[in-house]
């Protein structure tokens, strides 16, 4: 399988926003110095990521987001927004974000339809707020053994391993991503997030600093 990685941030600069984030893949050329940072001395191993099959509910993908934690029980969620939904072999399939599933559990609420606003109680409509909570909590209920593929976003930018940090930063912030797939000779093997290429850029850009 052919390994695909991105251009030099310039080409990125030039090329226009919606271009970049559709296309999501550049064609091959020589990486840079490999003195430089990658994205695989940063990512998280898929062990320490959540992940669950295609087969599962909805249910299981927020049970998998309030109670996955790599660093034990603590009782206490710790803190993933998303998740990676992979095949039987470990292939990438998609992701499922919070987002998604609080549109599945609550679409009434949450369909873009033109709703006027509530108002607030009225005399003749003094309860409407508690009725209203009532049934989309209801609403949510019946929605928990749906399908997770209903939730899946299938066309989800991946890195290769061996992308510069410098590459994957100009992604992540001109494509409003905060955690993106890595793949390695074709395999998912970890996720990267945002605030780790923002530390490890800070931290080397700070170690520059001190050099002059």
């Amino acid at each position: 399988m052919m390994e695909w990685h991105f251009e030099s941030p310039l080409i990125l600069m030039t090329e226009s926003l919606n271009h970049i984030c559709l296309r999501g893949f550049f064609k091959k050329e020589k990486l840079v110095s490999t003195e430089n940072l990658t994205v695989r001395e940063i990512m998280i191993p898929l062990s320490s990521f959540p992940c669950m099959k295609e087969s599962g509910t909805v249910k299981e993908a927020l049970q998998k987001l309030r109670s996955f934690c790599p660093l034990g029980n603590s009782g206490r969620p710790c803190g993933f927004s998303e998740l990676m939904v992979v095949d039987d072999k470990g292939g990438l399939i998609g992701r499922v974000t919070q987002q998604g599933i609080l549109r599945v559990l609550f679409s009434t609420m949450l369909d873009p339809i033109d709703i006027k606003p509530f108002q607030g109680p009225t005399a003749d409509y003094s309860d409407l707020a508690t009725l209203l909570n009532g049934v989309l909590m209801r609403e949510g209920v019946n929605h928990l053994n749906s399908s997770v593929a209903k939730v899946i976003e299938r066309s989800v930018r991946v890195l290769p391993a061996a992308t510069e940090l410098i590459h994957a930063m100009s992604i992540m912030v001109i494509c409003k991503e905060t955690v993106l797939p890595v793949e390695e000779s074709g395999k998912l093997v970890g996720v990267v997030k945002l605030a780790e290429v923002f530390g490890a850029l800070g931290d080397k850009l700070m170690s520059l600093n001190l050099q002059k």
